[in-house]
């Protein structure tokens, strides 16, 4: 494996993540309040962790002026393989991705994207995603280490004049997921829309992925697969310990009863 293409260091579970900000309180702010205070956010914008970019100005978006899409970062376990989509109309390498359709949630968009155009049907994969969404109060008591929510986002901007003279340009804002699929899987057929027939599957190992994407998909491909690695940690040992405990029982269970 070549040095830059080592995978990159696991990320360790923010502590913090379950922390919510108090809502907002009733305001009577002027408007010149406000703009100074927007004003203030802006020049002290956050520059995030080592696997995001620097956080974005507070800004404000109309429905026409952004589009929501969903895209999905394929895994299968036991051979540590991930799902790559190419395009012999673009000659590029790129995840099953698309926008998402009226009423669908993230969630639904993301698996129908992902069957769409790789023709796999594929699961959500639990990882150890250190989230800032909180638990709802049934599970606040009884929290995991793994969720399957969105696992990277990243915006993309569109040039003014897209789709007529009336287009001013937008943001296109993607939410990832990580889904997984069995050894066994079948890459169906006839799945894609009809101007996806250019589209081709593949299914490459760690290190082919990595030298063939490009753009956001490589820091997303990144975090992804150090927080796969982080999650086989946390199984492994885990399942350490459970073998630790049963070994620990059968000594006891098999250690002679001395009788008075």
């Amino acid at each position: 494996m070549n040095s830059s293409n080592k995978p990159p260091a696991t990320p360790l579970p923010d502590e913090s993540a379950g922390a919510q900000a108090s809502p907002p309180e009733s305001s009577t702010h002027t408007t010149q309040e406000t703009d100074a205070t927007i004003v203030e956010e802006q020049e002290s914008i956050p520059a995030l962790s080592r696997w995001s970019s620097p956080a974005i100005p507070q800004s404000t978006w109309c429905a026409s002026d952004f589009m929501v899409g969903v895209g999905m970062v394929i895994i299968q376990q036991k051979t540590e393989k991930i799902v790559l989509l190419y395009s012999s109309k673009w000659k590029y390498y790129f995840f099953p991705r698309g926008r998402k359709d009226v009423g669908e949630t993230l969630q639904q968009a993301a698996l129908r994207e992902a069957y769409e155009e790789s023709g796999y049907r594929v699961d959500f994969m639990p990882l150890a995603i250190p989230t800032r969404q909180p638990h709802s109060p049934e599970t606040r008591n009884r929290r995991s280490h793994f969720n399957t929510e969105s696992i990277y986002m990243t915006t993309t901007n569109w040039r003014a004049g897209r789709s007529g003279p009336t287009d001013h340009g937008g943001v296109y804002l993607t939410s990832w997921f990580v889904g997984q699929i069995p050894e066994d899987a079948v890459c169906e057929s006839g799945t894609r829309m009809p101007d996806e027939d250019h589209f081709t599957t593949h299914l490459l190992s760690y290190e082919e992925v990595r030298n063939l994407i490009w753009g956001t998909e490589v820091k997303l491909f990144d975090y992804v697969w150090a927080v796969y690695q982080h999650t086989k940690t946390i199984l492994q040992q885990e399942e350490s310990q459970r073998a630790q405990q049963l070994r620990r029982f059968q000594i006891t269970k098999n250690r002679p009863v001395r009788r008075p």
